[in-house]
């Protein structure tokens, strides 16, 4: 149970700082290439989490070089989509497409054989409809920056379930730093061939690249990894997808890109379907733990 609640604690703190993110790519956006930002963020990623990798004195076995190649191909193709998009998106706005991955992990779980519960489905159907008012609600249709942050979440799915797959059996901080240098290596090749990596464009960035470097990466991704030992793909997915909701907080405080009232009903949802989902975890894990001492005492 305490596990349980420090993860969620954990995946609500990786939630702020993603949300925030959002506010800091976007900016970056005004100066810098997508491909520019993510190989400079990722690099940065990978120099925070060295020292502690030393410290820890990690072994480096095929098992976990598979793990770390399948994630960093997969962050690298999600990541890329998300920020390309974000050229013409708001931070808002691409927070909560992205935030789709929640209905995606149900579902990519279901079809490969882990049953979701039907309660479980109700909060995904709640935070559709949130996601619905934060963006097709008004326009009545999808952008081409809409579609890019749509297959973008569907990568981030196979992230959170990929991730949920390895967690529990490798070092968390050397398996983040590994997808960060492999990201930063692939983001690097475009960024070469067809964006400007000269020094005074990329100073007008550097504020921006440093939090999402420091915080987004370093930070949040690693807590990301360390939590979801602790907690179901699913749930973890619910959770994290608080980072729509910070995204746009964000926006509105830093970028002064208001929310609407439609999308503050979409917020309120999106909070709703989150708190619904931890309340049926804590009575699942309750009623797991009752029927542990019931059998303890039976024997």
């Amino acid at each position: 149970m305490e596990k349980s609640k420090r993860a969620h604690l954990m995946l609500l703190l990786t939630a702020l700082l993603w949300g925030m993110s959002f506010v800091a790519q976007s900016a970056g956006m005004d100066h810098v290439g997508p491909f520019t930002f993510n190989a400079l963020r990722y690099s940065i990623g990978v120099l925070v989490l060295i020292p502690l990798i030393i410290y820890r004195q990690t072994t480096f076995d095929r098992k976990f070089l598979k793990a770390a190649l399948i994630m960093g191909l997969i962050l690298f193709a999600a990541s890329s989509l998300q920020q390309v998009a974000l050229q013409t998106a708001s931070a808002g706005k691409a927070g909560f497409i992205t935030s789709l991955y929640i209905v995606f992990v149900p579902i990519i779980s279901q079809v490969f054989g882990k049953k979701v519960g039907l309660r479980y489905w109700l909060a995904v159907a709640i935070a559709v409809a949130g996601l619905f008012l934060m963006t097709i609600g008004d326009s009545g249709g999808f952008a081409t920056a809409d579609i890019l942050l749509l297959v973008g979440a569907v990568g981030y799915s196979f992230h959170i379930l990929t991730i949920a797959k390895y967690a529990g059996e490798l070092d968390p901080i050397a398996l983040s730093a590994s997808q960060f240098l492999i990201a930063a290596v692939l983001s690097l090749i475009p960024a070469l061939s067809f964006e400007s990596l000269q020094p005074a464009v990329i100073k007008p960035a550097l504020p921006a690249i440093l939090y999402a470097g420091v915080f987004s990466c370093g930070v949040a991704y690693t807590l990301q990894i360390v939590a979801q030992r602790d907690s179901k793909p699913t749930v973890a997915s619910m959770i994290m997808s608080l980072e729509a909701v910070f995204a746009a907080i964000g926006g509105a405080l830093i970028l002064g890109q208001m929310l609407s009232a439609r999308e503050l009903e979409g917020s309120i949802l999106m909070l709703a379907a989150t708190f619904y989902v931890q309340y049926l975890e804590n009575k699942e894990i309750n009623r797991s733990a009752d029927e542990k001492e019931s059998g303890g005492e039976n024997k």
